[in-house]
């Protein structure tokens, strides 16, 4: 419950801030910008707040990491199997020394 009440005065101070910003300045493009962040900083804050916690929210099951494109090539990432490492055995010393 607590973090909901942080969360909602962390809004309300962005808010005042952003609100005490845009009396000083008043560009129209300052305004535009601010508008877009409170309502990023409202939507990000409803779904904090009002999401389900056990999963219940989401309608498609979850997909692997592995099973998404990667950045470079587009294609899923695969692991790479790799043989078992070999075993170093001792070798006997087979020469005896000459004298």
């Amino acid at each position: 419950m607590i973090d909901k009440v942080l969360v909602f005065f962390s809004l309300i101070a962005l808010i005042a801030f952003l609100g005490v910003v845009i009396g000083f300045v008043a560009e129209p493009d300052l305004i535009i910008v601010t508008s877009l962040i409170v309502a990023l900083a409202t939507h990000d804050f409803w779904i904090s707040v009002f999401s389900r916690k056990d999963g219940a929210a989401s309608t498609t099951a979850p997909i692997p990491l592995e099973s998404l494109p990667t950045g470079v090539s587009g294609k899923p990432a695969t692991r790479k199997k790799t043989a078992p490492a070999k075993r170093k055995t001792a070798r006997a010393k087979t020469r005896k020394s000459k004298k």
